[in-house]
């Protein structure tokens, strides 16, 4: 058909050059094809990313000595009769004097979960319960959003108090624990600094829950409805 390789390469090239098609026309395609994969992408990372704070290692809660017991709240102990959401909640048992959290603990109990913390002295710190957005959800020294697990956030801050001994030695083990139970889903501290010890439990939904000032040993236990 063709007299020789030059016509043959002319024609070719006329066809492509009629088809719209060129080198460099395929590269620039190209090139667009990448940049709206490359921002398709980031798009969808930041739809997964949104809320997401700071997040460290969760610890499971071991069974051996930070479950909340049944028998946790006796009867006439509660130090609310009524069941509270999205309010805030205050007590303080102890006169003002700086306590030290010696142990957290959470449980699966009928139809609730529980969380308790359990002090050194008598009485108990000022203490404060309440739902929080989670913007408000921060490391309270350097002001960074922390992650925390669920769809609402229970904060529970104590004033006058510690965490951690003299030498800086966490009193109250881990500061992170997945739960995964009907409820809670995962407890945070993310205050030990000055006097004030805070922590955000994620819950589920804004269940409904009863704080409980208890004594022998001093405790704070708090029951969220499932």
């Amino acid at each position: 058909m063709f007299e020789n390789h030059d016509t043959h390469m002319q024609w070719k090239y006329f066809m492509r050059r009629k088809n719209g098609f060129s080198i460099k026309n395929a590269k620039k395609k190209s090139r667009n094809l990448i940049v709206q994969v490359a921002g398709i992408s980031i798009v969808l990372l930041s739809l997964i990313c949104v809320g997401c704070g700071k997040r460290e290692d969760s610890v499971p809660v071991s069974n051996d000595d930070q479950t909340a017991m049944p028998d946790e709240v006796k009867p006439g102990e509660a130090a609310s009769n009524a069941q509270t959401r999205g309010i805030s909640v205050v007590g303080n048992t102890n006169g003002g004097t700086l306590q030290t959290l010696n142990a957290v603990r959470t449980g699966a109990q009928a139809g609730m979960d529980r969380i308790v913390f359990e002090f050194s002295d008598t009485g108990l710190p000022e203490w404060e319960v309440k739902y929080v957005e989670p913007k408000r959800v921060t490391d309270c020294g350097s002001g960074e959003q922390i992650a925390v697990a669920g769809n609402a956030w229970l904060q529970i801050t104590f004033r006058g108090a510690s965490a951690h001994t003299d030498s800086g030695i966490a009193t109250s083990g881990p500061n992170r624990r997945v739960s995964n139970q009907i409820a809670l889903r995962e407890l945070v501290r993310t205050c030990d600094f000055e006097g004030e010890v805070t922590w955000v439990a994620g819950i589920m939904r804004e269940n409904e829950y009863i704080p409980s000032a208890l004594t022998g040993p001093s405790r704070l236990v708090i029951d969220i409805a499932h």
